[in-house]
């Protein structure tokens, strides 16, 4: 039973490792050429791009500052509120990173020109240019210094509207431009020496920075985030195509963050010096004031300053309500000052605020509001560092800061309130004493110098308080260290971060193999091509006369082979064709053979021929003929000319005698195609075709007709319809499955029903060829020397051929090729594919 006719599908549907191997050795020079390529983009990639580093430093931050508080008892006036972000703010702003980066060598930045990349030259610089801008166009500008020799040198450079400055200088000389001027010194070394850096053979560029725009053309690359917020650190990280200057910068800004909290500190130390020494001037200007009256009272009664004066109970009594009084005094007067501070400064000084409260006996109910104030005033003076005043941000402060005040201000009516009625009471306690003391006017002269005295120790007691917390406030600022801590300073990285060498090498072979990988499973799965006889045995019900082995060497122009070596593979697959094809007809008789193809270029002139040459070796008469009368290839084989033939006889000018020419080999005659002619398809259908082939049945046993392709045009139809054999070639590697079509017409549309095909130029030592000769479809009697390929359906029979075991005489092929999968083998032993040699071997 013939085996289902499968319907031939546009694409790959199963999977065939053979094939697979076979397209992956095809192919494999395309995956070398990927992974080639692709390693030659990683290597200019990497030649050719920026190396970009990163350095990192950390930092601690201390939020509690203890040494105030110990000064100032309860009162807390550090930024205890301020969180981590608002300290990220502060050292991303560009008020902040201009001052840091003021500290590093950033305004001139100097490069050695490279043919491709340019190499930043950050504290390498062989020279110094010091420069005076006279035009802000200058700014950014690439300007040129060549050393012509080791005392003179040219500036160059190029200004928008086609500007261009070219001139010569000495060392010593000064460059004057429009535009700039530039006094250049040579950096000499340790020793004393000049640095050349090979001045005189590379060209050298400098670009003068804007100093406003400085930080922010760094800010971008600058990253702060936040390492721990339970430990309070902060990690700040640059990355440059320097290394080190993006350390320089990472340790600019720390060291700058450290010493902006140190300055913040001695800020408001200095504020409140100032405030103490204010009031110290007022104090002491009371204090001799009430010593000059006490000083004059005694010398006006002659009072003896060591002198106990010994006053009545009512005396002493009224002193501590006289005491009382002042106190009360000072305390409404300290109010007055704050109401006073608060109302007409809307930028409070929190500093001399905390100065003023400081030691009153309300110090401890405005703690919690001070601090609250201190806070927001910290938060605010922050954010002004990275937005605007106009900001919502800003607003929403003030407004909570003017809720702050609001609330200071009625507390401190309520404190005044309170001062006045007890003023009120200490007063009329006052006059009661008074009144008793007026009905004793002898008494009155001890009386006056006890208020005297009174008042001279208050002053004296209040001075000194001054200049104790002057000299506790001394003593702060000269322990002042900063509350942060670098717990890692940034270090000059040694290697990249971008381009990350063995990720791209490991990336682009990957990338490479990926390519030839997706090519490969591509061209396999839209694979087409007949390969193997197994590709058309599936298709069709044909039956395979045998396959062609490729010939390794150029064709010669008469395409005739097996008459060189009659004992070469090629020889042998053509008589196993031979008798192959007489279990298709093996009747007694002369028998034509028609032999067409789909398209042009898959060998049917090549196996008319040589089939030819092998059938007149077994002593039979054969004839060739030409029938391919629009594109002729016989009469160009043989080496004769073609003014006969064919075209001649079936036109009635020549007779079939006249056109057949003798070859070199014995019992091999051709006949030519002749000159093209308008009407080739005519005249193979006009009753002249039989009649000239029933006139060479008579002369020859065989008469083989090489047709035109049948897949392009229709002129050979009749032959095979008329031939006892007629065959179909295909070509390995060339013809594509869908030409199994067009025999598969020929078969069922033309009724040619005892139709055969040739797989010609089949690469015998192709691994793939050999994996799939290996199974066997259909069955039959099975010919052949070596391994065998049997096929059969209907006929019964077979064919086979083997190579490599010293039956074939081919000289040429003796010599096997050194493929690469061979060669890769001699490299990697290969256990199994030896043992299997040894066993056949044996």
């Amino acid at each position: 039973m013939p085996p289902e006719k499968k319907k031939i599908p546009s694409y790959n549907d199963e999977f065939d490792l053979g094939l697979l191997l076979h397209i992956t050795k095809k192919n494999f020079i395309f995956l070398v050429i990927f992974v080639a390529v692709a390693a030659l983009i990683a290597f200019l990639y990497l030649r050719y791009t920026y190396p970009l580093y990163e350095t990192k430093a950390i930092v601690q931050l201390d939020v509690q500052d203890k040494t105030n508080q110990l000064l100032l008892g309860n009162l807390k006036i550090d930024d205890e509120g301020a969180d981590l972000t608002a300290r990220i703010a502060l050292m991303r702003s560009p008020v902040f990173l201009k001052q840091a980066l003021s500290k590093l060598p950033l305004d001139i930045s100097y490069y050695r020109k490279g043919r491709i990349l340019n190499q930043e030259q950050y504290k390498t610089n062989p020279y110094v240019i010091e420069a005076q801008v006279n035009n802000s166009e200058i700014y950014g500008i690439p300007i040129y210094i060549q050393f012509i020799s080791k005392n003179k040198y040219a500036i160059s450079y190029f200004l928008p509207g086609d500007i261009s400055r070219d001139q010569e200088f000495y060392i010593s000389e000064t460059a004057i431009f429009p535009e700039v001027t530039l006094k250049v010194s040579m950096r000499t070394t340790e020793s004393g020496e000049i640095a050349s850096y090979n001045l005189l053979k590379n060209t050298h560029f400098f670009i003068i920075n804007n100093p406003v725009d400085i930080a922010e053309y760094y800010a971008p690359r600058l990253n702060i985030n936040i390492a721990n917020p339970k430990a309070k650190t902060i990690s700040i990280s640059y990355s440059d195509r320097n290394a080190e200057k993006a350390a320089d910068i990472v340790n600019a800004i720390i060291e700058e963050f450290m010493n902006y909290d140190l300055d913040k500190k001695a800020e408001s130390a200095d504020k409140t010096l100032k405030f103490i020494d204010n009031q110290l001037a007022v104090s002491y200007d009371n204090l001799i004031t009430a010593e000059n009256n006490l000083e004059s009272f005694r010398k006006t009664y002659n009072i003896d300053e060591f002198q106990n004066i010994q006053l009545p109970t009512a005396t002493t009594r009224l002193s501590d309500l006289d005491n009382q009084l002042i106190q009360l005094n000072v305390e409404e007067n300290n109010l007055l000052t704050i109401e006073k501070f608060i109302t007409n400064n809307n930028d409070i000084d929190i500093y001399k605020l905390i100065a003023i409260i400081s030691g009153s006996e309300f110090q401890s109910s405005f703690t919690n509001l001070i601090t609250s104030l201190k806070d927001l005033l910290t938060k605010r003076e922050l954010l002004l560092y990275s937005v605007t005043p106009n900001s919502g941000e800003i607003k929403s402060i003030d407004y909570q800061i003017n809720i702050q005040k609001k609330i200071l201000i009625e507390h401190i009516k309520a404190l005044k309130e309170n001062i006045a009625k007890r003023k009120l009471e200490v007063q009329q306690r006052i006059n009661e004493y008074d009144t008793f003391l007026d009905q004793e006017s002898e008494r009155y002269d001890k009386i006056q110098y006890s208020s005297l005295q009174r008042i001279y120790n208050i002053n004296e007691r209040f001075y000194n308080q001054l200049i104790d917390t002057k000299a506790k406030y001394l003593i702060d600022k000269a322990g002042f260290v900063s509350k942060n801590i670098i717990l890692q300073y940034a270090k000059v990285p040694k290697t990249p971060i971008s381009p990350n060498r063995h990720l791209i090498w490991v990336g682009s072979l990957i990338v490479g193999l990926l390519l030839g990988i997706i090519l490969i499973i591509t061209k396999y799965l839209l694979y087409n091509t007949i390969t193997t006889l197994h590709d058309v045995a599936k298709y069709t019900t044909a039956p395979a006369l045998g396959v062609v082995p490729r010939y390794k060497d150029r064709i010669p122009v008469s395409q005739l082979i097996v008459d060189k070596n009659p004992k070469s593979l090629i020889a042998e697959s053509m008589r196993a064709i031979r008798t192959n094809m007489q279990f298709i007809n093996d009747d007694p008789g002369s028998k034509i053979i028609a032999i067409t193809s789909t398209i042009s270029g898959e060998g049917k002139t090549f196996v008319s021929i040589n089939l030819a040459g092998v059938l007149s070796f077994s002593d039979k008469k054969i004839v060739v003929i030409d029938l391919d009368l629009r594109k002729p290839k016989i009469h160009v084989g043989f080496g004769v000319d073609n003014k006969r033939g064919m075209s001649t006889i079936l036109s009635g000018k020549d007779n079939v005698e006249d056109c057949i020419r003798h070859s070199n080999l014995e019992n091999l005659d051709f006949i030519t195609a002749g000159p093209v002619p308008p009407n080739p398809y005519e005249l193979i259908l006009g009753i002249k075709m039989e009649q000239a082939l029933t006139l060479l049945k008579k002369r020859y046993n065989f008469i083989i007709i090489d047709n035109p392709p049948i897949g392009i045009v229709t002129d050979g139809m009749r032959a095979l319809q008329l031939a006892d054999y007629p065959i179909y070639v295909f070509k390995a590697d060339y013809s594509k499955r869908f030409f199994i079509e067009s025999m598969e017409n020929l078969i069922e549309g033309s009724n040619i029903t005892h139709l055969s095909y040739i797989l010609n130029s089949v690469e015998i030592q192709n691994r793939y060829y050999s994996y799939k000769s290996k199974k066997n479809y259909g069955y039959g009697y099975g010919y052949g020397y070596g391994y065998g390929y049997g096929y059969g359906y209907g006929y019964g029979y077979g064919y086979g051929y083997g190579y490599g075991y010293g039956y074939y005489d081919d000289e040429k092929h003796k010599k096997e090729k050194n493929t690469f999968f061979k060669r890769l083998s001699k490299i990697i032993p290969l256990p199994r594919k030896r043992k299997k040699k040894r066993n056949i071997k044996k």
